[in-house]
Parts: structure tokens; sequence; C-alpha cells
């Protein structure tokens, strides 16, 4: 093994201390052009929704990241589509009048939207 102070120019080689085993530090030699393949830190991935709550979700690839922005992708048309729908009616004291309530809950069950989703939007 060579030690750091004899190294020369022509060698283009990292030294890494080995000491997993509390012994001796052992030197591993490897190319300087595999530091490209280093593991990158986490990913945030934000979304909003129509009502403003954030979901944030940490993906380690991305494979995983690509999976996660389609599903939000979906998400993003779905609340794009229930903005569409209640913007159309009117809002007094920030909630949609009761008489309205029958129209759009037909629209919203065309998005397929469960009943208690409903409840929540409406509320």
């Amino acid at each position: 093994m060579k030690k750091f102070s004899n190294m020369t120019q022509m060698e283009k080689r990292l030294t890494i201390e080995n000491t997993a085993r509390n012994e001796k530090p052992v030197f591993i030699q490897f190319a300087a052009s595999r530091m490209s393949n280093a593991v990158k830190p986490n990913t945030l991935v934000q979304f909003t929704d129509f009502m403003g709550r954030k979901y944030n979700v940490p993906v380690k690839n991305k494979p995983e990241m690509l999976r996660t922005m389609a599903f939000f992708t979906e998400l993003k048309k779905e609340s794009a589509a229930i903005k569409q729908i209640l913007s159309e009616y009117p809002v007094s004291y920030g909630k949609i009048p009761k008489k309205f309530h029958s129209e759009i809950k037909k629209q919203l069950k065309q998005l397929w939207l469960s009943p208690q989703a409903i409840s929540i939007v409406l509320a």
C-alpha cells in the first residue's frame, strides 16, 4: 500500500479508509469515475389538493418518484374537475347554498366520488 504522501500525479484514484472491524485501517482504492454512482439523498414530492392540504411524499429513487408523480397527476386532474364544478355555483358566507347541493352531488358522482367524499367537498 502506498501512503498519501507518496501518491503521484498520474494516479487518479481515491483512497478510502475502511475501519469496519476496528482493526488497522485498510486502504481500498477505486477509480474516481465511480463517484458519479453515489446514492442520492431522499427527494420530497409535494402536492397540494383543491382544499389546500399539502402532501409530502419522500422518494428514494427515480422509478418511485415517477410512480408518485403519476399518482399525483391523477389527483391533480380530479382536483381541477372538482374546482371547475364548484366554480359554476354561487358562494355565500364561504359555502354553496343547499338548494344547489343535489345538482353538485349528481356531477360529483360522475367523477366516481364516494358519498363520504362528496359530503367533505360540500362541507
